[in-house]
């Protein structure tokens, strides 16, 4: 809990700093720094990721759901913007963007953390929280053609994103490389070195997100993959310091949130008073938040209601990649010279608002998931769970 109030309060003391004139010298630096963080953050994310490849055809509704909660809180905002602040179709939807993504990393340490990994609940958001911020970086691609318009450079980038994610199926967690925090970081900073140089040469302008999801889906890390078994020479000369990873991991993701705090523009408001400010966030963050609740349509079959309502809440809270796709959105419209247009600097300003107040309630959202889970398993050491239908009428 200690950690997520920490990442709140260092995303706005990042978005207070950047108003200062000073920064504006050192948004270049910045926005490095932020992508090689974000790089680090979506390697491990890639990691963490599993797929049975015998049985395919279970992840169908999974990724629908997936899918579903990711448009449906999208597609809200970005009507939102568009009815509101009278911006283009396809501005909205870029704006809009950034709403969706659940936060991956903080759903999996608050509820491991909680003692819930052996859950229904767990395992199924383990799922959908990455298809979910998988399906989010994907959809950047027809975003950025609508804002840029279609090249033949941008169908060199779709074959790209095409080769990455072929890569990462048919070779998932192949590559036996070290895989402590140390060597991540340095993975990170290669992701990042060889974006920026593709981008240099091509002009195609590929982010991070994508190649650094790709490169943790390769990565075979036996700690996270259920072997106990390590090769000690594969982690350096040095000792191996648990201690020492979770400081670096911990200074690199509120880094992250610091700086990308400080990488976004000024935030403006034009006439709106603070008052319909307040109300603009609030209305943004409900409409949102109510949208992640497609699973509660979904394994009626497989789950109670409350473990249900528990994986919905789960998928509530936002963070690093949310905040990765504002920035690579903001980079869009510098690159198009929309920043100047009415509308599109207020959205900003208030999605990016938005985004801040729902990271400060993770962990209230966890603390809930935590309650519906422990009256779920207190009920079921009573009586035998029975799924399906029935398991919705022994909760009314």
């Amino acid at each position: 809990m200690v950690r997520i109030l920490t990442y709140s309060v260092l995303l706005i003391v990042g978005m207070v700093l950047s108003q200062l004139p000073a920064i504006d010298h050192l948004k270049p630096q910045i926005a490095a720094l932020t992508m090689i963080f974000l790089a680090y953050i979506m390697i491990q994310v890639g990691m963490e990721f599993e797929i049975d490849k015998n049985d395919l055809r279970k992840y169908g509704v999974d990724y629908l759901v997936a899918m579903a909660a990711a448009a449906v809180p999208w597609l809200t905002a970005a009507a939102y913007f568009w009815w509101f602040f009278h911006i283009g179709i396809a501005e909205s939807l870029l704006v809009g963007r950034f709403a969706a993504p659940t936060s991956a990393g903080i759903l999996f340490t608050m509820l491991a953390a909680a003692g819930l990994a052996a859950t229904w609940t767990y395992k199924k958001a383990r799922v959908l929280a990455i298809f979910d911020d998988l399906d989010t970086v994907l959809l950047m691609i027809p975003l950025k053609m609508m804002l840029l318009g279609f090249t033949l450079k941008l169908l060199g980038l779709g074959v790209v994103v095409i080769a990455l994610l072929l890569a990462a199926y048919f070779m998932i967690h192949w590559l036996r490389v070290p895989t402590n925090n140390f060597w991540v970081a340095g993975y990170a900073a290669l992701v990042w070195g060889s974006c920026f140089a593709f981008d240099y040469v091509t002009e195609l302008h590929l982010e991070v997100l994508l190649p650094a999801f790709a490169v943790g889906c390769l990565i075979k890390s036996d700690h996270l993959h259920g072997s106990e078994e390590f090769d000690p020479h594969a982690r350096g000369p040095e000792p191996y310091n648990r201690e020492w990873e979770d400081v670096l991991d911990r200074f690199i993701k509120s880094s992250f949130m610091l700086l990308a705090g400080m990488a976004l523009p000024p935030i403006q408001f034009g006439s709106i008073g603070i008052g319909i400010v307040v109300v603009h966030v609030l209305l943004l963050t409900f409409l949102m938040n109510i949208g992640k609740c497609v699973p509660l349509a979904a394994y009626g079959d497989e789950a109670t209601l409350r473990e249900r309502a528990a994986l919905s809440l789960g998928m509530f809270p936002r963070g690093e990649v949310g905040i990765g796709v504002l920035l690579v959105s903001l980079e869009i419209f510098h690159q198009t010279g929309s920043l100047d247009v009415p509308g599109i600097s207020e959205s900003i300003s208030l999605g990016g608002l938005s985004l801040a107040l729902n990271l400060c309630l993770t962990g209230l959202f966890i603390l809930v998931v935590i309650r519906l889970l422990n009256s779920n398993t207190a009920k079921t050491d009573k009586a035998p769970v029975s799924f399906g239908r029935q398991s919705d009428k022994q909760l009314r």
